[in-house]
C-alpha cells in the first residue's frame, strides 16, 4: 500500500500533457515565446529617420513660403499664373502692378522717361491673369531716340506685354481698351561683327566691330509660323555703299505663362526678312533664312524642336551638315559634296542613294540634311538654268552649280568672256576653290574640274605656278597638261589678239 501510494503521488506531479505523449515519439522541448518590445536600437533608427524626414520638410516648407514672400514683394507680377487657378488671390492693389491705362496714359507716362511708345501688336484672345476675364494680349514696343542719325533713328530698347481689355470710362461716358502690364523683355541690338560676318572673307583683318546696330521694326509672323503660341520678328538695315544688310531677332510668345522670349539672331546678306517655309515636311513649317551672296545661293534653315522649360517651350534648332550621321558611302559622299557648295552634284548622290533602297535607314537628322541640300540645289539649278545677259556671269552660274565642262564652253567663246572670267576667279574668295577641291577629292581624273583649278591659280598668281599645280595632281596626263596650258592664255591680255 505504501508502494502504491508513492506511486499514485509520484502520478501526480507529471503534466497532464506529458502523459499525452506516446513512449515512442520524440519528445520536443520548447520555451514559451514571450512577446518583446522592439530592440531599442532599431527602434532608434527609424525614429532618427522620421525626425530627420519632418525636419527637412518643415525647412523646405520655411525655405519655400521666405522665397515666395519675397517674390510676392519684390516681384508680384511673376506670380501671377496662380491667378489662372484662384481668380483674384493676387489682386492689383497687392500685387506691386499699377492699375490699367489707357494708351494715352501710357503714351504720356513714356514721355515722362524720354521715350516713345511703338504701335501696338495684337497677339491674340487670352484670359486676364488677374480674374480670368477674357482678354486681349498686346505688344508694345519702347523707342528710345538714337544720335547722329539720318533715318530710322528710334531704336526698340524694350517690348512690354498687355492685357487690354474695353472699361467704360466716366469721362465723356464711353468705353475705351485699357492696357493691364503684365511683363517686359529688354532689347539689346546687334553686334556688327556677327551682323557682317557672312561677307566677312575669314582671311580679312576686319572682322567688323562690337558697336551694337539697333533694331528698329517689329512685326508678328503672318503666315505659316508653327503653333502653339506666336512668333514676332524685330528688324534692322546695316548700309555700307550699295550694300544693305538685313538682321534681326526671332522671338517667341507662349499666351499660357505670359512669356516672350528671344530664339535667334538672324543676319542676311541679300536683305531679305526670315520667312517660314515647309522644307522637311510633317506639317510644321522651318525658318528660312536667306544669307545668299551675290549668286552664291546660301540659307540656313532652322527646326522647331521642344525645350524642356514650361515658359517657353519651343526652340530654333539649325540643320546642320557638320556630322554624318550614317555610315554609308554614298551618303557621306554627298555631304562632303554639299559643304563644299556642289549642291547638285550632293543632290544627284542623294537619289542614288534612294535608289539602293536604304532610305528605309535614313534618320531624322540625315532626312533633314537631304532637304536642305534640295532646297540649294534648286536654287543653284534655277540660277544655272536661266539666261544672263553677260556671258561671264554665266560661266559663274555654271561653276557655282559644278558645270565644268559648260562653264568652260562660254569661258572659250570669247576673248572678252575670258578675260571678265579672270576677274571674277581673281575675286573669288574661295568657294570656287572649294568646290574645284571637292570635285577632285572625290574624282582626281576629272579634267574639266582640275582645269578649272589651274585657272583659278593662275588668275589670282600667274601661269608658271599652275602649271606647277597642274604636275602635282594625280592622273594628269601630258596631253591634258598640253591642251590646259592653253587655255591658261586666255587669261593674259598680252596674248590675246584684242580687237
Amino acid at each position: 500500500m505504501a508502494n502504491r501510494s508513492r506511486h499514485v503521488a509520484a502520478s501526480k506531479v507529471v503534466p497532464r500533457s506529458a502523459k499525452q505523449i506516446p513512449p515512442s515519439s520524440t519528445v520536443r522541448i520548447s520555451t514559451p515565446r514571450m512577446a518583446s518590445a522592439p530592440k531599442p536600437a532599431k527602434r532608434w533608427q527609424w525614429g532618427w529617420f522620421w525626425s530627420l524626414l519632418l525636419l527637412l520638410a518643415a525647412g523646405g516648407g520655411i525655405f519655400g513660403s521666405v522665397q515666395f514672400s519675397l517674390q510676392l514683394i519684390v516681384n508680384p507680377q511673376k506670380l501671377l499664373w496662380i491667378n489662372q487657378w484662384i481668380p483674384g488671390w493676387i489682386p492689383t492693389q497687392v500685387n506691386g502692378l499699377k492699375p490699367p491705362k489707357t494708351f494715352a496714359e501710357l503714351r504720356a507716362e513714356a514721355h515722362q522717361n524720354g521715350q516713345t511708345l511703338g504701335e501696338p501688336l495684337t497677339l491674340g484672345k487670352n484670359q486676364s491673369a488677374l480674374d480670368n476675364s477674357p482678354v486681349t494680349d498686346v505688344l508694345i514696343p519702347v523707342l528710345a531716340k538714337r544720335t547722329n542719325c539720318s533715318s530710322h533713328c528710334e531704336r526698340i530698347v524694350e517690348l512690354r506685354l498687355y492685357q487690354a481689355s474695353t472699361i467704360s470710362s466716366s469721362i465723356k461716358g464711353r468705353s475705351e481698351p485699357h492696357y493691364q502690364f503684365v511683363n517686359q523683355l529688354p532689347i539689346g541690338g546687334l553686334e556688327e561683327s556677327f551682323v557682317i560676318a557672312p561677307l566677312v572673307d575669314a582671311r580679312s583683318v576686319d572682322q567688323g566691330s562690337s558697336a551694337v546696330l539697333p533694331l528698329t521694326k517689329w512685326q508678328r509672323f503672318a503666315e505659316k509660323a508653327p503653333r502653339p503660341g506666336v512668333w514676332l520678328l524685330l528688324s534692322g538695315e546695316w548700309d555700307e555703299g550699295d550694300a544693305t544688310i538685313a538682321y534681326g531677332q526671332v522671338l517667341h510668345y507662349n499666351p499660357e505663362q505670359l512669356h516672350l522670349s528671344s530664339k535667334l539672331q538672324w543676319t542676311s546678306p541679300a536683305g531679305q526678312l526670315p520667312e517660314w517655309q515647309e522644307i522637311t515636311g510633317g506639317g510644321m513649317a522651318e525658318l528660312v533664312v536667306d544669307q545668299t551672296i551675290g549668286m552664291e545661293p546660301q540659307f540656313e534653315i532652322y527646326q522647331v524642336k521642344p525645350l524642356n522649360f514650361r515658359p517657353s517651350p519651343l526652340q530654333l534648332e539649325p540643320i546642320s551638315l557638320a556630322e554624318f550621321f550614317l555610315s554609308d558611302a554614298t551618303y557621306q559622299t554627298a555631304i562632303t559634296f554639299a559643304r563644299s557648295g556642289l549642291w547638285s552634284e550632293s543632290w544627284q548622290r542623294f537619289q542614288s542613294f534612294k535608289q539602293t533602297g536604304k532610305p528605309a535607314s535614313l534618320t531624322a537628322q540625315a532626312q533633314a540634311q537631304m532637304d536642305l541640300i534640295r532646297w540649294h540645289s534648286q536654287a543653284t539649278e534655277t540660277q544655272a538654268n536661266q539666261s544672263w545677259a553677260s556671258p561671264s556671269q554665266q560661266v559663274l552660274a555654271d561653276l557655282i552649280d559644278g558645270r565644268w565642262a559648260n562653264a568652260l564652253q562660254v569661258f572659250e567663246s570669247s576673248t572678252e568672256t575670258s578675260l571678265e572670267t579672270r576677274t571674277i576667279l581673281k575675286a573669288d574668295m574661295g568657294r570656287l576653290e572649294k568646290r574645284v577641291k571637292a570635285a577632285l577629292r572625290i574624282n582626281p581624273g576629272q579634267l574639266e574640274a582640275k582645269t578649272w583649278g589651274a585657272l583659278w591659280v593662275a588668275a589670282r598668281t600667274d601661269r608658271n605656278r599652275a602649271i606647277l599645280w597642274l604636275k602635282k595632281q594625280p592622273r594628269t596626263k601630258p596631253s591634258d597638261l598640253t591642251k590646259i596650258t592653253h587655255l591658261l592664255q586666255r587669261l593674259e591680255a598680252s596674248q590675246l589678239d584684242l580687237p
